[in-house]
Formats: C-alpha cells, sequence, structure tokens
C-alpha cells in the first residue's frame, strides 16, 4: 500500500483551515484532483488549492477532525498531528485583521484596504472636533497624529 503524503496544518481560524503538503509541491495534477475532491468532504464549502505554494485553503464549518479523517479515508494526505497548538492572543487578533484587511480589499476591488479606512476615518474625526470648536481637545490633534503615522508606515510597506 502506498504511504499517503503527510500534510501540516498551518493556520487556523473559525471556519479557514490552510494545509500544505510539502511533498506534492509543484504537482498541479494532485493538486487539482485534492481541489475537486476535498469539495466533496461535507462541511466544507470550499476549497482553494495551489501547487506552487503546496497548500490548501478550506473554507468549512465542519470540525477539523473530521476534514482529516475524510482526507486519510479517501487516500489523500495524512495530517501530521491534530494537536491545537497554543496561538497567542496578539497573532489571533493579528490574523483576525489580515482576514478582515483582505476582506475589504476584494469588496473594494482593492481600492480600500483596513488601513486606508482609518485613516480617512481619524481624519473625519480631526475635522468634525474642530468644525466644533475643540482646539485645544487632545482628540483632533491626536487623530491627525495617528492618520499621519498610518500613511507613513503603509507608504513603508509599497
Amino acid at each position: 500500500m502506498l504511504k499517503l503524503p503527510e500534510a501540516r496544518i498551518t493556520h487556523t481560524i473559525s471556519g479557514r483551515l490552510r494545509i500544505k503538503i510539502p511533498s506534492k509541491k509543484g504537482n498541479n495534477s494532485y493538486f487539482g484532483s485534492l481541489e475537486q475532491k476535498l469539495s466533496g468532504c461535507d462541511g466544507v464549502q470550499g476549497v482553494k488549492a495551489n501547487a506552487v505554494t503546496a497548500s490548501v485553503l478550506l473554507l468549512h464549518n465542519v470540525n477539523i477532525n473530521s476534514i482529516a479523517k475524510f482526507a486519510e479515508e479517501n487516500r489523500l494526505f495524512k495530517v501530521q498531528s491534530l494537536g491545537h497548538e497554543r496561538t497567542l492572543l496578539v497573532d489571533r487578533i493579528r490574523n483576525s485583521f489580515e482576514d478582515l484587511n483582505r476582506r475589504t480589499k476584494n469588496l473594494t476591488g482593492g481600492e480600500l484596504d483596513i488601513a486606508s479606512a482609518a485613516v480617512l476615518s481619524l481624519i473625519s474625526l480631526s475635522i468634525y472636533q474642530i468644525a466644533r470648536g475643540n482646539f485645544f481637545a487632545p482628540a483632533w490633534y491626536t487623530s491627525l497624529w495617528y492618520a499621519g503615522n498610518m500613511v507613513f508606515k503603509s507608504s513603508d510597506n509599497n
């Protein structure tokens, strides 16, 4: 009997699971077949496989153990470990914001991201505070300061 390729879970948040299968990297036919077969797993709502990165992204509403069991029973791959590693709170928050940022970009066709929306909000809040006559309250200039910093930091990444 042929040995199943080993897979590892590289990222998981509620409803999303990314699995890497390094031994199959670059194998377009394997990942094409994998995408089709995993779509038949109960509770899996979407599958996006990428042979270049050797990864599979699953959108689901089922227990990860069920997906791993389905994959093994259908001779697709074997997940190395289902132990849930503890994730730092900061990492979970960052991952949530990255996901929200990705969704915002998709929704706006790449025209707006979370940083841009925050900058616009902070500038608007500053203008509102100035219009109300709050020249001495820290809110308007603090908002402008934060907005400016966000603009400069986001331009550093480009």
